[in-house]
């Protein structure tokens, strides 16, 4: 069975890192079964739209009618709405919450998913003091493994990010900071091998970063469909998270606050926290392209130098530096080797949907609290699905719906458009 975490979305806020203690499921017959071998960090305002592996484990055959999550050390980061002053708080917690599983879950020979996600709208509060207050609402979702297909609700990982620990043959075994510690991947002739001089197996190293897509088979091993190579781990770091301020024109530097990591000098303690990124005249931009469908369309889809913006995702690669500060008010700071826009989740509201065969676009209103809103000032962006743009928990969409979109954020102009790669319910 893979355990994933995913987050239904709570606009206004930025960050929420938490440690995941134990996941506990009961069975019919009252006996505890523990899924989570290792306590784990985990971010999940990243998560808006997908879910991320937790842990993979083999679980006795027969019915379970809940599962209770315990987790601590919660670290909160949000735009002031009045100051818009990035603004952390901190929870020790322990917290703990029970999520009944309607209709009740069976576990038979294949493998499943069990997929838990974490209300953010309904479990985290704020009054006009700025106490916050946490009162976990999770629920789950059960699916079938087919171990084929990149739909992450159905046994799948997509862009795991890690540092290679070991490797034996077609095998090799990763690190991850956040979600599943530890994960062994198998590949074959049909593995895609991305980056620059990495044609296979034989061009891995111990110490690598890589991200990877991988499906979960019905033996319970992983079978790699894409690999990656983002640089070494040993010499480098990967840090990403939210753009809140770039400086220059072109730009020369930039502030995110930090979603995700990898590599030396990067801590979990470091999530939440503000990173300052140096960006040299030679950085090279790029896409996470992975999974996305961008033909087609009425502009040029293009990350550069000119269209870094307030509110992207991005993923900073830095061959050396070293990363400083911890989730609560720290800063770290380092020298971008390679910048990256990547993926994100959005929530709001469908309008003007317009249909143009296999693709359509539409109007996505946010809601007037979400911090993207604060930090650029735009409260709509422009959607568009595309023919690769897959729906899950929806078949149709239409005006009026309220919706999660993820895909690549592109500022055209001083316009934001993202193009979809998937949509879902919030």
């Amino acid at each position: 069975m893979q355990v994933s975490l995913g987050d239904a979305p709570a606009d206004w806020i930025m960050t929420f890192g938490m440690t995941v203690n134990t996941i506990t499921l009961t069975s019919s017959t009252g006996d505890t079964v523990s899924v989570l071998p290792t306590a784990s960090p985990m971010e999940m305002m990243q998560l808006m739209a997908t879910v991320q592996p937790i842990s993979s484990v083999a679980v006795p055959q027969g019915t379970y009618t809940q599962a209770t999550v315990t987790f601590s050390a919660v670290a909160l980061g949000y735009l002031d709405p009045v100051s818009h002053t990035y603004t952390q708080k901190t929870m020790p917690g322990p917290y703990s919450a029970t999520v009944p599983f309607s209709p009740a879950m069976t576990v038979g020979t294949s493998p499943m998913a069990l997929n838990v996600d974490m209300n953010m709208g309904s479990s985290v509060s704020i009054d006009g003091s700025g106490n916050v207050t946490l009162t976990p609402t999770l629920t789950a979702a059960m699916a079938s493994a087919p171990g084929t297909g990149m739909n992450p609700w159905q046994g799948t990982m997509q862009q795991r990010l890690g540092a290679v620990s070991s490797i034996s043959g077609s095998q090799f075994t990763m690190g991850s900071m956040m979600g599943m510690q530890t994960a062994t991947f198998t590949t074959n002739s049909s593995t895609q091998f991305a980056g620059t001089g990495f044609t296979g197996m034989g061009s891995m190293s111990t110490g690598m970063l890589v991200g990877v897509d991988a499906a979960l088979q019905a033996d319970g091993t992983y079978l790699a469909q894409r690999v990656e190579s983002m640089g070494s781990g040993t010499t480098g770091m990967m840090g990403g998270g939210l753009v809140t301020a770039i400086t220059g024109n072109p730009p020369t530097q930039l502030t995110m606050v930090a979603n995700a990591g990898q590599g030396g000098g990067m801590m979990a303690s470091s999530i939440g926290g503000t990173l300052t990124v140096a960006i040299p005249a030679s950085t090279p931009y790029s896409m996470d392209t992975d999974g996305m469908d961008l033909t087609a369309l009425p502009f040029t889809p293009a990350f550069g130098p000119t269209s870094l913006a307030k509110g992207q995702r991005v993923q900073v690669v830095s061959g050396g530096g070293m990363m400083g500060g911890g989730m609560m008010g720290g800063t770290g700071s380092l020298t971008a080797s390679q910048l990256r826009l990547e993926q994100q989740g959005f929530h709001g509201t469908a309008s003007g949907y317009t249909a143009n065969g296999s693709q359509a676009t539409f109007t996505l209103t946010l809601p007037p609290d979400a911090a993207f809103a604060t930090l650029t000032g735009t409260t709509t962006l422009q959607v568009y699905q595309q023919t690769g743009t897959q729906l899950h928990g929806l078949t149709t969409l239409a005006n009026g719906n309220g919706v999660v979109v993820r895909g690549l954020l592109f500022d055209d102009a001083g316009t934001y458009r993202l193009v979809a790669s998937w949509i879902a319910l919030p």
